[in-house]
């Protein structure tokens, strides 16, 4: 009986469909919102994750804002959804905001030496805009859990750092880009000292590179990197970075891959926390949640991690338990049924892995991640089970 379940099984297998989709994942749209505040229409390229489908409507996202949305839109939605299919960074909705007039919009004082740039001195404007009519729109139209950042290149990254000292409490990560640090005699260092001096609690961190840049660029830079390094505010954490193997035009593309790791590492639960199980987890993501003002869920990969440890000191009841619930959380995800799997071949129940294994090719699919080594570990695994004639 068992050996003719197993052939079925084998036999469904080859109708599931072996072909994936070589694309960003997830779904983007374009459209346009009238901004009172400017006073002008404002296009946005909105990116979906790639299980904002898959997942229950109980699941929400934190919200990447994205500037010089024309520009960086491709490669920041590239960059993050390879690192989600490792369990490297945190699935986002990005919302990338087209420019109209750029110096405006990412300078926070006027400075006329610059007029043949166009304006400038618009960013509280801009950052009203986005605080009072783009997040409620966002918020509205999409799952969103009120987890916040601002990625912005060269202006962009000044804004990004200058909402950061002048508006805490609208994004909850920054990311910064060769920051224009230097605009109008380095303005934004005139209520840094005290910004970074504070003694309450900030619940916020920044991103912040520089590439092979020189002159004002530079040392404004290493400016600010010296008043972050001397100062630890409560809740406050940061990564800089110097890469001289990139040039002003680059550091974008090569600083979003860091900036969101750096990030999800940031919001991981320590080995500590990891030790203490499950319940210890969900206190230290029950904490994070009150800290930031968003719905955070503890994550797959902390879990995962969890039942790992199980398993390695065979306790294989509680390791099967943990890696279940990773597949009530995440029913869409192909990796959670693989380590079920992995479970249920370690406590010998080498049947319901086989099971297991078959379900994490079929949802690899529908996941459309690379299935290859979903496919050996079912074939080895069926294998061992026919040379037992089981």
């Amino acid at each position: 009986m068992l050996k003719h379940a197993i052939t079925i099984a084998a036999f469904l297998l080859i109708l599931v469909p072996s072909y994936s989709y070589s694309k960003v994942r997830g779904e983007a749209t374009h459209l346009s919102i009238h901004s009172e505040i400017l006073d002008e229409e404002r296009e946005l390229f909105i990116h979906l994750p790639n299980t904002y489908h898959l997942s229950n409507a109980q699941l929400h996202y934190p919200v990447l804002f994205l500037l010089d949305g024309q520009r960086n839109f491709g490669h920041a939605v590239g960059t993050l959804d390879l690192l989600t299919q490792s369990n490297m960074a945190q699935e986002m909705i990005v919302v990338a905001i087209a420019n109209t007039h750029r110096s405006r919009d990412f300078t926070p004082t006027y400075d006329e030496n610059y007029n043949e740039w166009g304006k400038s001195g618009g960013a509280d404007n801009f950052l009203d805009f986005i605080e009072k009519e783009l997040v409620p729109y966002i918020n509205e139209k999409y799952r969103a859990n009120n987890f916040k950042i601002i990625s912005g290149h060269s202006l962009g990254g000044l804004l990004s750092v200058y909402a950061l000292q002048s508006r805490p409490h609208l994004f909850q990560a920054h990311f910064a880009f060769s920051p224009s640090l230097w605009w109008q005699e380095q303005v934004i260092f005139d209520d840094a000292e005290a910004f970074f001096s504070d003694i309450s609690k900030l619940n916020n961190y920044l991103y912040i590179n520089m590439g092979s840049e020189g002159g004002h660029m530079l040392t404004s830079y290493q400016r600010y990197k010296e008043l972050l390094n001397t100062h630890k505010r409560k809740g406050f954490s940061y990564n800089t970075d110097l890469d001289t193997t990139e040039g002003h035009n680059t550091t974008a593309l090569a600083g979003h891959s860091l900036a969101y790791q750096n990030l999800y590492k940031s919001l991981q639960p320590s080995s500590e926390v990891l030790s203490g199980g499950i319940p210890a987890i969900k206190q230290f993501y029950k904490l994070q949640s009150e800290m930031y003002g968003a719905d955070i869920k503890p994550s797959y990969r902390a879990i995962n991690s969890v039942g790992y440890k199980a398993l390695s000191e065979k306790d294989y009841s509680t390791a099967i338990a943990i890696f279940q619930s990773n597949v009530d959380s995440y029913p869409y995800k192909a990796d959670a049924y693989d380590s079920l799997a992995d479970g249920f071949e370690a406590s010998g129940d080498l049947q319901q892995a086989l099971d297991m294994r078959a379900l994490a090719i079929q949802k690899s699919v529908v996941e459309n991640v690379e299935n290859g080594a979903y496919k050996t570990r079912h074939a080895n695994l069926l294998n061992q089970i026919q040379e037992k004639n089981l």
